[in-house]
């Protein structure tokens, strides 16, 4: 819950019961210092009830901690934080305060403990706009989307009139829910802006010149209450109250409820061209101050293992099991909703870091005690499903699938197999070389096709970008796309392929712009190792049969 967004709105409310962690209810207040260059600080303080759907509510020590952590580590485009404080108040929720320092204001999120978001744009002659992002198919980043609107004139008055009553209908169904979810949700902004006013809408200004805005949930429900009942406001609007469905921004009508006047959320600035602060300066001394607060809330970073330059494994041992000895799908009688198999969990100590392990690694041999072979059919199934790999990189749990063992089995003569992982040196950027980022496109390097661009699947405005690469999967590292000076890292959301040629599915929060550079981080001489194991005489459990 965080864009000023009726679709994002609608879509998280929907998706509430699913959710494991729900920060609904907050009170933030945010006091931004901004230079010209986009970089800044934001002190942020909020008031929020961290629920756990799950009924683990203990209001211990360590919850406290965690619930803090997971913001912390939630926030993206944030370089450090300092000055923090937390605790838990009277009324059961938690307070937390901290000054966050960043390198660009458009690409600042902290999740579920804000309302409001900006982008900022700066021009020639140290001009600047602040912009209030109402859509994140909007204005983010410079890059622009037109809303595809319902064409009301394919539809007959009693069409149109019977559309306009059942969108009034879903709201009324959502309402409760919104009431409940909303209605103590308040967002304060207070932001000091480098440079000399020229014009605002929306804001208000105290006499230090800071802009001032604030968002009430409250306030946006009673909004929607009135223009719901408005004919031409719900026909402009229709599909809002889908869940799921394209759904337009916060337009003029609402802004003019919440903030005074129907206008964008908007100020412009001239002259910006003295850092209101040293960014690099101040950050690096927060960076210092953030290293203790992370060991205090228990999230300092992993350090790395030395790479493995081949070698066996330290150790291996079963930590894992899974047995359903019958399994009925007709009657839908299937423990653990799984059909009649046998699965262990192995956990191998690597000879150090790895980068990956390759989909090549499984099971060779599986031989029970009396003698049955307890290996899979298929050479597929064989093979170990999603490897986990340690933060250190350097063990890694394997799922194995096996047959049933027979009512008689009481361990495994030998289990044994084959890892196969990746090690990399440094990586390198490769820009693609596409002129146009449409679909189709062919760029330079790497074999690189964009295949498809279409709309993400959750209809905010986000779209996905299907890229074809004739490259190996783990020597991907990362992509990045380039406009001007703004490189944003694309978040990938899956792979398909295989033989040297992959294609990649990757996401980003507004539109794909028709011109910017996509460029490829990938792995430098990437090694591949293989590294035989056995086990043998071990109970069904994983324990050792032979006394040791």
């Amino acid at each position: 819950m965080k864009q000023i967004l009726l679709s994002k709105i609608l879509t998280t409310l929907a998706a509430v019961s699913a959710a494991v962690l729900l920060s609904g209810c907050f009170e933030t207040k945010d006091e931004f210092t901004l230079n010209p260059d986009g970089s800044g600080k934001v002190v942020h303080e909020s008031k929020f009830q961290n629920m756990n759907l799950s009924g683990d509510n203990e209001a211990t020590e360590e919850s406290l901690k965690e619930a803090i952590a997971k913001v912390i580590e939630g926030t993206k485009g944030v370089g450090a934080w300092r000055d923090v404080s937390y605790k838990r108040l009277d009324d059961g929720r938690l307070y937390f305060k901290g000054t966050a320092y960043f390198k660009n204001l458009s690409q600042l999120d902290i999740p579920n403990q804000t309302q409001l978001e900006f982008d900022w744009k700066t021009g020639m002659g140290g001009n600047g706009v602040l912009t209030l992002r109402t859509n994140k198919g909007g204005g983010h980043e410079g890059f622009k989307v037109e809303k595809k609107s319902v064409d009301l004139t394919k539809l007959s008055p009693d069409e149109r009139a019977k559309k306009i009553k059942e969108e009034r209908a879903k709201f009324q169904q959502m309402k409760p829910m919104m009431a409940g979810f909303m209605g103590t949700m308040k967002h304060e902004v207070i932001l000091h802006l480098p440079g000399q006013p020229v014009s605002q809408s929306n804001f208000t200004k105290d006499a230090s010149g800071a802009l001032h805005l604030v968002f009430d949930g409250a306030k946006l429900l009673d909004a929607m209450d009135k223009l719901i009942n408005d004919d031409a406001w719900v026909a402009k609007n229709l599909g809002s109250f889908s869940p799921g469905a394209d759904k337009p921004a916060m337009d003029e009508e609402v802004n003019a409820a919440m903030f005074g006047s129907k206008a964008p959320v908007q100020a412009a600035v001239t002259g910006a061209t003295k850092p209101a602060f040293d960014y690099a300066v101040e950050a690096a001394a927060a960076k210092k101050e953030f290293a203790k607060i992370q060991k205090q809330l228990g999230t300092s970073p992993v350090t790395v293992a030395p790479p493995a330059k081949g070698g066996t494994l330290k150790s291996l041992k079963v930590v894992g099991v899974r047995l359903v000895t019958e399994s009925d799908k007709k009657r839908e009688l299937r423990p653990f909703n799984y059909d009649a198999g046998y699965a262990v969990v192995l956990l191998a100590e690597l000879p150090g870091s790895v980068l990956a392990i390759t989909d090549k690694s499984g099971l060779d041999t599986a031989v029970a005690d009396d003698g049955s072979v307890l290996l899979k059919d298929s050479e597929w199934d064989r093979r170990f499903s999603f490897p986990k790999l340690s933060t250190d990189k350097a063990a890694v749990l394997l799922e194995a699938e096996l047959k049933a063992p027979g009512p008689g089995v009481k361990g495994l003569k030998e289990l044994s197999g084959h890892l196969q992982y990746n090690v990399a040196g440094s990586a390198k950027e490769i820009d693609l070389g596409f002129t146009d980022l449409t679909a189709k496109a062919k760029g330079m390097e790497l074999g690189a096709q964009i295949e498809s661009i279409e709309d993400g699947w959750q209809k905010n405005g986000s779209q996905q970008m299907h890229l074809k690469l004739k490259t190996d999967k783990d020597a991907l590292k990362a992509v990045y796309l380039i406009v001007g000076d703004e490189k944003t890292e694309l978040k990938q959301n899956g792979y398909s392929g295989g033989m040297g040629s992959f294609t990649f599915t990757y996401e980003l929060k507004t539109a794909f712009p028709a011109k910017g550079r996509l460029v490829a981080e990938v792995y430098d001489q990437l090694q591949t190792f293989d590294v035989p194991f056995k086990l043998e005489n071990i109970s069904l459990l994983g324990a050792s049969l032979n006394g040791k």
